[in-house]
């Protein structure tokens, strides 16, 4: 009996036995359909190409096991893969049935990647263009204007990818079902023998391996399938009411105190976050909603705190995620900073004015100066000397589509062309849970290591369970959220995160009267606006927030609010605001929905209440390390993939250096004693056409003899032997090149190629020497008698163009 894997996690590994190509969706330059590359430009598998193909596989096995009759095999398979809403027949009221399986994309082994990550220069040699036409079904040829070019990867390529089946939503699962859905994904990835575009006409073939016991599973399968039954039933879950003891607040002084738990979040996938749909593209924002982060924190603290109701009280909060910069969370730019339009900016480190402390800049001339506004992008802290540092979320759109059976293509029926913009793999943010006093020692008593169960990856996002939203979640020691604030006459406030609110009516307001008083209230204080001058002192957009309810599969109501970045100044006529007060309000927020993210806000930060005209960016020197290059050894997995990528990129670089060679007259001369004498060649044309035709015969370094022999015969015949000048050693010079004793002749011809820059296989450069030296003779001596020939039309058309004017 086969074992299922350690924690229901597996690799899957495709083998790519000939040419692939996972299309973009665009092209670029000549390209009219370029692969999909990932943040390293090298070509992979999606995760969403992986799990349609393994899902067609799997629903063959399910065809053949039910027969004819669509029975409950095909149960299993929407079990496994989740259910399909797009193909429903009936209308479908409750949720969609969630996957029980997250494939991941398929990407190249480390090693390779890393090795072409060092060598950029090898990664345009992974793939190569090939063209195609469109027929006319009509006349059996090429219709016009259809010609089309398209990217495509070369054979060999080993990529892998990580598999997990959680059953998480089935608590009752018992150890045959998970069997029974393991051995269903081994037969049906043996069914897969094509994947990708145009895998009708050759493209694609590959072999997926899941298991090395792949065929015990499938006697195993065929041993138990007569016996086998439905898949276990799925009901949503739902949270389990909590009966534990409640933590609870010991005095005043604690209410006000809080901790705060840092949380570093580094995206192990894209991730998308949804923005809004325009179209049928999918934008994403660039931070993480704290919303998307709760459900963690019910799998994690959930067992010792009733969450949900310190969410209903405000007693815990988690910001959203942001850049990270120089190790801390970005702020949101402040809506009070501008730049000189044509040269400056917080992007440029300079020329940047805080309207909320400087007035309209002007010239030397005494006109104002045309200025725009910082709206994009993340702040690092200020230190009051330099600019802080800028950063912006880099955001990547893959495209992708849902393929309609009976028509085997796209089609807007089930799903079409859609595209998502996502943030890239691999960046880092940084969020932080907050929660007064009590509850942490409430937690310390429950376990003293609490705040370390959130270590771990987690999905998040949409298309989570494929291609996108794997995040990988690190927590640090709780701190006190501590500020020792003074606030006097003014009060600056920068909005950290978008912020909801409510008028007396209870309705959403934008409102800046509204905000001013609900924050007077809070500190009890007195606020004011500044007296009307050449100072900014409102800088407060709005901002609507779309959403979706999955289980009801409708749009939520539209939340409207302030947008982060937003900052307004305010003058104190009565009453000073506590410093603890302050610090306690920056910690829990304000207005509604704070413990999903909202709310965020700083009081008196240093970037609002300086002068920033004169102040610059230092320039810190970023030298990268020195890394070495480790070749890849010749028992690595991927060396034969390797080799044949170095060898495309060999190729290329020969083929380049002998058109330029063959370009210069002089070298044309050195290599292979011809020149052009007046209108005629010498040697004669027909003389260089048997040369190419007998180079042509030099496959392998075996084949010297066939070259030495033409020219041996070449030589007892006095009137051939004549066409060629004995002063300038033509057939001394072909000899030379196809003698085993000069075999390094033909490389110090190319020796002005860096062959280093191209290499990444252990022994590659003398091997590739010794592999390609035929290859390398037969191109330099071809595009040395083009170039020639070349040449010798053009000196001859000018003969015949001054004749021609003569006679005119």
């Amino acid at each position: 009996m086969p074992s299922l894997p350690k924690n229901l996690q597996f690799k899957l590994q495709i083998q790519m036995t000939s040419d692939w190509h996972v299309g973009s969706g665009s092209g670029r330059g000549e390209i009219d359909s370029a692969v999909q590359r990932d943040h390293d430009n090298l070509p992979y598998i999606p995760a969403k190409t992986l799990t349609g193909i393994l899902r067609d596989g799997c629903e063959q096995v399910a065809i053949a096991l039910d027969g004819d009759t669509k029975g409950f095999w095909h149960d299993w398979i929407n079990f496994i893969f989740g259910d399909q809403p797009a193909l429903a027949e009936e209308a479908i009221e409750g949720a969609p049935r969630p996957a029980v399986i997250s494939i991941r994309s398929a990407y190249l082994e480390n090693g390779l990647q890393d090795a072409l990550n060092q060598k950029k220069e090898l990664q345009g040699a992974i793939a190569f263009i090939k063209p195609g036409v469109a027929i006319d079904p009509a006349t059996g040829s090429a219709k016009p204007d259809f010609l089309r070019f398209e990217e495509v990867v070369r054979t060999g390529a080993i990529l892998t990818t990580d598999c997990h089946l959680d059953f998480s939503e089935y608590p009752t699962v018992d150890q045959t079902t998970k069997e029974t859905v393991y051995a269903l994904l081994i037969a049906g990835a043996k069914l897969v023998e094509r994947l990708g575009g145009k895998r009708r006409r050759g493209n694609g073939t590959c072999d997926i391996t899941v298991d090395a016991n792949a065929n015990n599973w499938i006697t195993w399968l065929q041993n138990q399938y007569s016996q086998a039954t439905s898949p276990p039933a799925w009901q949503q879950s739902q949270l389990s009411p909590f009966t534990n003891s409640q933590p609870s607040q010991s005095n005043s002084n604690n209410k006000q105190t809080w901790w705060r738990i840092p949380l570093t979040l580094q995206t192990l996938s894209p991730l998308v976050i949804p923005k809004r749909t325009v179209g049928n593209v999918v934008e994403s924002l660039d931070y993480i909603p704290g919303r998307y982060l709760i459900r963690h924190l019910h799998r994690t603290i959930g067992q010792y705190i009733d969450l949900n109701e310190a969410i209903a009280t405000n007693q815990i909060i988690i910001t959203n995620a942001t850049i990270d910069i120089n190790g801390q969370a970005g702020k949101p730019t402040p809506l009070c900073l501008f730049s000189e339009k044509l040269d400056g900016g917080l992007k440029a480190g300079k020329k940047v004015y805080n309207r909320f402390t400087q007035t309209e800049p002007k010239n030397d001339q005494g006109k104002e100066i045309q200025l725009k506004g910082e709206r994009s992008g993340y702040v690092g802290k200020f230190d009051g000397e330099n600019l802080p540092e800028h950063k912006t979320v880099e955001l990547e759109i893959n495209t992708h589509n849902t393929i309609r059976d009976d028509v085997q293509r796209p089609t807007s029926d089930v799903g079409g062309v859609y595209s998502y913009q996502a943030i890239k793999k691999g960046t880092t943010f940084h969020a932080e849970l907050r929660i007064p006093c009590h509850i942490k020692d409430y937690l310390d008593k429950k376990d003293p290591n609490w705040h370390n169960k959130f270590d771990g990856k987690i999905r998040i996002g949409q298309s989570k369970k494929d291609q996108y939203g794997s995040v990988d979640v690190k927590s640090n020691q709780p701190t006190k959220f501590l500020s020792n604030k003074t606030v006097n006459e003014k009060l600056y406030v920068w909005f950290l995160s978008d912020v909801l609110l409510r008028n007396q009516n209870l309705n959403s307001t934008t409102n800046p009267e509204d905000f001013k008083d609900v924050l007077a209230k809070e500190l009890g204080v007195t606020l004011t606006e500044p007296p009307d001058n050449q100072l900014l002192s409102l800088m407060m957009r709005s901002q609507r927030t779309e959403s979706w309810q999955v289980r009801w599969g409708l749009p939520r109501p539209t939340m409207l609010g302030w947008q982060a970045g937003s900052c307004v100044v305010y003058e104190i006529t009565e009453g000073i605001p506590d410093s603890a007060k302050l610090a306690e309000l920056e910690a829990k927020g304000i207005g509604d929905r704070r413990v999903e993210g909202y709310g965020q806000i700083s009081f008196n930060d240093p970037l609002l209440t300086s002068k920033l005209k004169d102040k610059t960016r230092s320039t810190v020197d970023s030298d990268q390390p020195n890394i070495g290059f480790n070749p890849i050894s010749q028992n690595h997995p991927s060396f034969q993939y390797a080799r044949i990528i170095e060898t495309a990129a060999w190729r290329k670089a020969i083929e380049n250096k002998a058109l330029a060679i063959a370009a210069n007259e002089s070298e044309r001369q050195e290599i292979l004693g011809i020149k052009i004498i007046g209108e005629e060649s010498h040697p004669s044309m027909s003389q260089l056409g048997s040369l190419r035709a007998t180079v042509r015969r030099l496959k392998k370094p075996q084949d010297r003899n066939k070259v030495i022999s033409w020219l041996t015969a070449l030589e007892s015949v006095s009137n051939r032997e004549k066409k060629w000048d004995k002063t300038d050693q033509g057939l001394t010079k072909i000899k030379d090149l196809v003698l085993e004793k000069n075999s390094n002749l033909i490389w110090d011809y190319f020796k002005n190629i860096d062959w280093e820059k191209i290499t990444i296989t252990q022994g590659g450069e003398q091997a590739l020497k010794d592999e390609l030296w035929a290859e390398a003779v037969r191109t330099l001596v071809d595009a040395i008698i083009r170039g020639h020939k070349r040449d010798l039309e053009k000196a001859q058309d000018k003969t015949k163009n001054n004749i021609n004017g003569e006679a005119a």
